[in-house]
């Protein structure tokens, strides 16, 4: 079977983190590949194609690859894992809520501070000024009061 076939019934979102970890797992020895002489666009790069034999290894590697892809594809996806790899245990339990329970201790400080009236964000640095209130009405008084004693 080529890549280039197996690229082709992929969502468009995971194509190349597949060639990625297919060529990853072809040079550690965990799947066989050769090269031939096609080559293959994604996403407006070029990719040689690669051909393998669809044996019990590369069914396995490419099955797990593309669980991988899909729940690191969802938004959010720090520690999440399928029902049935946990209940299987294929996933330690353990290690995988320490994981998630870190993302919401991450996701709480990115919350920021709302600014309340008279502040402002001055640089990327997020230093704070103090910024005075306009008054409106009393500046437009005076500036009609200058402007008619000149």
């Amino acid at each position: 079977m080529k890549l280039s076939d197996l690229i082709a019934l992929m969502e468009t979102k995971i194509q190349v983190k597949y060639i990625r970890q297919f060529r990853e797992a072809a040079k550690a020895g965990e799947i066989d590949c050769l090269p031939i002489e096609k080559s293959f666009a994604v996403r407006g790069s070029q990719y040689r194609d690669l051909m393998t034999q669809r044996d019990e290894a590369f069914t396995n590697w490419h099955q797990q690859t593309l669980r991988q892809l899909e729940l690191t594809t969802l938004r959010g996806a720090a520690g999440i894992a399928y029902e049935d790899d946990v209940m299987g245990g294929k996933i330690d339990f353990k290690a995988r809520a320490e994981e998630f329970r870190k993302s919401l201790k991450k996701k709480r400080k990115r919350a920021s501070k709302k600014l309340t009236p008279g502040e402002a964000v001055v640089d990327a640095g997020q230093a704070r000024r103090q910024v005075p209130r306009a008054q409106p009405a009393a500046q437009a008084n005076e500036a009609t009061q200058s402007a008619a004693a000149e």
